[in-house]
């Protein structure tokens, strides 16, 4: 192999490096949006069950079933915490 193959081989990983970054630095990116979303569900999920027990423990004997159903199937979308 000649010197300016060599170059030309190095230059051309050198590119194909720098593209792997830019996208693994994308990647990053949306994943620290994703967390940030799935606390804010996971915030909100916990609010709602509360409000939930709170009008249960008002109301004893209001039908909450479809409701407490509801919330657990969202509640089981969420990823759990790492």
């Amino acid at each position: 192999m000649t010197t300016w193959n060599l170059w030309a081989t190095l230059a051309a990983i050198q590119e194909t490096v720098t593209t792997i970054n830019t996208k693994v630095s994308k990647i990053m990116s949306e994943q620290a949006e994703i967390d940030a979303d799935v606390t804010e569900l996971t915030t909100a999920v916990t609010a709602i069950q509360a409000e939930i027990a709170a009008l249960q423990a008002a109301n004893p004997s209001l039908d909450l079933t479809g409701l407490q159903a509801a919330v657990a199937a969202v509640a089981a979308i969420v990823p759990p915490a790492s």
